[in-house]
């Protein structure tokens, strides 16, 4: 089985698999910096209960980082949504407690660092780019083509099972001739601030706000660091302004009044990018692939996490979603691979995505038809 890319859909279905066919040779081809700030830093806490059984040794690491600090424990949220006053929830009171405020390039190493100990050789992880991929018939078998990222010299591997773990990109399935089909064209831009050490009484809550263009969001970081992050789809007027630094920090003086507070008590300073004042932006848009997988009668081929379902980031539900589609794939996986007959894999898979993508589309609306206290566009085309 190789896998393309090594983020968490991409670790859950290997770690997964390993558990469910542990004679299964399973290779992730990644080219994630682990060095590079990745967007994405919240966990549900229900989210243990996966991971425990990914990998008890991947916990009991996660808890050591936590009280290093490299990841914060989230308190709970506060959302100025439907109204424009603050609405919390707290921790305490959720049966699973507190989330996580992830450094996200870290958490996934540390998912690759797991992978990487439980496999045994040939298995493993590639620090490869992958190229291209085709089928073989004599013998039949995929033959993904790479690049590494070290020596830069090509590499070629082969597999009975391609998984696409590549993110929105879906760079595998697309080659394949899937197609992602977009629900909408929400990007997101965000910013990094940092405070002085000094700083107490820190606030570990989500901040959530409804605006008139779209919605703010902010959370704390290790290392005394806030991202605040905007929500607004490509064809609002806010999307040209927010592209500048300038533009974004005035649009948030101007339309915020919890997080601008937030950055201003806390004597946030601005994490600028040294390549110029340009703000840092990406998809955030609801997709899904057609078809999510091909079950052919020896090659076969399935996507996971955000290449086959990426979600509005108002629903936390990417991280813990890769989570659990790597575990159900790698289960009809090892169910392939041990020959099991009358094994209708298409079925297993597509049901099983399509009620997530549904129950994910009803719930979207219902909490976007909560803000009647605005009517630009955005929020007309989600209601």
């Amino acid at each position: 089985v190789v896998i393309v890319g090594g983020g968490t859909a991409g670790c859950a279905t290997a770690l997964s698999l390993v558990r469910s066919k542990p004679d299964a040779t399973i290779l992730i081809l990644d080219d994630a910096d682990p060095m590079s700030f990745k967007i994405g830093e919240s966990l549900p806490a229900d989210a243990k209960h996966i991971l425990a059984y990914l990998s008890l040794e991947f916990l009991t690491q996660l808890s050591k980082d936590i009280s290093n600090g490299l990841h914060k424990k989230c308190t709970g949220n506060a959302s100025a949504w439907g109204a424009p006053w603050l609405e919390e929830t707290y921790a305490m009171m959720n049966p699973f407690r507190m989330g996580y405020h992830l450094d996200c390039a870290k958490f996934d190493q540390s998912l690759r660092d797991a992978v990487a100990s439980t496999l045994k050789s040939p298995s493993g992880v590639s620090k490869s780019i992958f190229t291209s991929v085709e089928r073989q018939s004599n013998p039949e078998h995929w033959v993904i083509s790479t690049r590494d990222l070290n020596s830069q010299e090509p590499k070629v591997f082969t597999a009975c099972w391609v998984i696409d773990a590549s993110g929105r990109k879906a760079s595998l399935a697309h080659k394949l001739g899937a197609n992602t089909v977009k629900s909408d064209s929400l990007l997101v831009f965000y910013a990094l601030f940092v405070s002085p050490p000094t700083t107490q009484d820190r606030d570990y809550h989500t901040l959530i706000e409804s605006s008139e263009s779209g919605w703010w969001y902010s959370s704390q970081l290790p290392n005394n660091h806030c991202v605040v992050i905007y929500h607004t789809d490509d064809s609002d007027p806010s999307s040209r302004d927010t592209r500048k630094l300038d533009g974004f920090l005035n649009l948030l003086s101007h339309q915020t009044t919890y997080i601008s507070a937030l950055i201003a008590d806390g004597e946030y300073d601005l994490v600028v990018d040294a390549k110029a004042r340009q703000l840092r932006c990406t998809a955030a848009r609801s997709s899904y692939l057609e078809p999510f997988l091909d079950a052919g009668d020896i090659l076969k081929w399935c996507a996971v996490g955000d290449a086959a379902m990426a979600f509005d980031p108002l629903s936390s539900q990417g991280m813990i979603t890769a989570l659990k589609m790597g575990s159900l794939v790698s289960d009809v996986v090892a169910q392939d691979l041990h020959g099991t007959e009358g094994l209708d894999i298409t079925s297993k898979i597509t049901d099983v995505y399509s009620q997530v993508h549904s129950k994910y589309e009803k719930e979207k609306r219902y909490y976007y038809k909560q803000v009647m206290r605005f009517d630009g566009d955005f929020w007309r085309v989600r209601r």
